[in-house]
């Protein structure tokens, strides 16, 4: 369910980049060319070490180049619950590398020009029922007093109209430390920055095998070429192939998709939407939504279909859905639809490590990776380059394959099922 979305329309000229052919030395081979291994390359190649990039198909394939472009603090679950199951101190870890991740974003863009559109205006989180709003007000507690956070606001329904004017939600939950951004913008400044450092990214370059070869160096083999390195990183996320079974085995990748209307007038977005938050709300099958730098509505939800007829529904309920939240859109055309993969873990955590083969990992976003993917690749080009100085509050000690993985899909479906009944009934 690819389509052309409406971040690759508005994304400017592409740079065409080679395939691999014949064989290439490195430090470090990185499979993946979105956020997570450009990012490990960008800061390996500051660190000095020589990167190539091998990528399946291009820059930003995946969800890097097809997210929501939303740039959000915190995990699935509240720190309140990370801090009872792994400890306060991790907790308190895992928070502030949310956080840095935001800053990692901003800080790259400018210090390499990169026009991706971020805005930082924080993010909002619409309560959907009355009672999220008492999750909202206990975890904002929890953060100011125990993580001294304080940047979180709670509003209830007689205030929404100042963020956002619809009568769908019942008040919201205000982070001023989230932001926006065109994220194919900023994968592709984002490989042009990795290249001015030196390294080097092949496209249409799908690695096809993993072996270890004398002194201790890894060779990874595509079709036309090979790669002979010091390590190894696969950063594939949701898009996992058969390069690693236990690195497929391990991630669930299910299916989200997205419109975008056409531009609309700025009186019209800016009565929608005031203030330019990035917004995600509350259901268990949650909307995102946003206002675009050319003034349009991009909306996502989730959704899977196998047949083309139920694609076109599914993409008719995601604009019911719209115009439910926002009834003023009921005349605008959506001129962009588009989906792809995101990858989830089975504790919903993002997951960093390495496996016994001493290959390097990074995925499991579950669907809030625009900034922490970004800082992924920084944590592991620092463990790559200085393991002893990286303290990990995401580090995956060992992975063990999902249970009955080979029926994801059926699995994800029943789950999405009950997610829905929960929506419409639960508390």
């Amino acid at each position: 369910m690819d389509h052309f979305s409406m971040w690759e329309a508005t994304a400017g000229e592409r740079k065409k980049r080679p395939t691999l052919v014949d064989e290439k030395h490195c430090d470090v081979v990185i499979i993946g060319g979105g956020f997570s291994g450009l990012s490990t390359s960008y800061h390996l190649q500051k660190m000095g070490h020589k990167t190539i990039v091998l990528e399946k198909n291009t820059v930003g394939y995946g969800a890097s180049g097809r997210n929501g472009g939303e740039l959000l603090t915190g995990y699935h679950g509240t720190m309140e619950a990370f801090a009872q199951k792994k400890g306060f101190e991790t907790a308190k870890l895992m928070w502030e590398l949310s956080l840095d991740s935001i800053d990692l974003v901003e800080s790259i863009s400018k210090e390499n020009g990169i026009a991706c559109d971020l805005v930082r205006q924080g993010d909002i989180r619409p309560a959907y029922k009355v009672s999220h709003l008492d999750r909202f007000k206990r975890d904002q507690e929890y953060l100011a007093e125990k993580l001294n956070f304080h940047e979180i606001s709670i509003i209830d329904q007689s205030e929404m109209k100042t963020e956002l004017n619809t009568d769908f939600y019942h008040g919201a939950r205000i982070n001023e430390r989230g932001a926006h951004f065109h994220p194919l913008k900023f994968v592709l400044g984002l490989a042009d920055a990795v290249e001015d450092l030196g390294g080097v990214i092949y496209e249409n370059s799908e690695a096809m095998s993993i072996q270890k070869g004398a002194a201790n160096k890894v060779i990874v083999t595509a079709s036309r070429g090979r790669v002979i390195a010091d390590e190894v990183v696969i950063v594939t996320n949701a898009y996992a192939g058969n390069l690693s079974k236990t690195l497929k085995k391990s991630v669930i990748p299910v299916d989200s998709i997205m419109i975008a209307t056409e531009s609309l007038t700025q009186e019209l977005i800016q009565d929608l939407i005031p203030k330019n938050r990035a917004v995600s709300d509350s259901k268990n099958l949650l909307y995102y939504f946003r206002r675009t730098a050319d003034n349009r509505m991009a909306f996502g939800g989730s959704g899977r279909a196998f047949s083309k007829r139920a694609q076109k529904l599914l993409f008719d309920r995601l604009r019911e859905g719209m115009i439910t939240v926002f009834p003023q859109l009921k005349d605008v055309r959506v001129e962009y639809r588009w989906g792809g993969k995101v990858g989830f873990t089975q504790d919903f955590l993002p997951y960093i490590g390495q496996l016994e083969d001493g290959t390097h990992f990074a995925f499991g976003y579950c669907g809030k990776g625009a900034a922490m993917a970004v800082m992924a690749g920084k944590v592991l080009a620092e463990t790559i380059s200085h393991p002893e100085r990286v303290n990990n509050p995401l580090k995956k000690e060992k992975l063990r394959p999902i249970p009955f993985h080979s029926q994801h899909a059926k699995g994800v479906g029943l789950m999405k099922f009950y997610m829905a009944f929960q929506d419409k009934y639960g508390k």
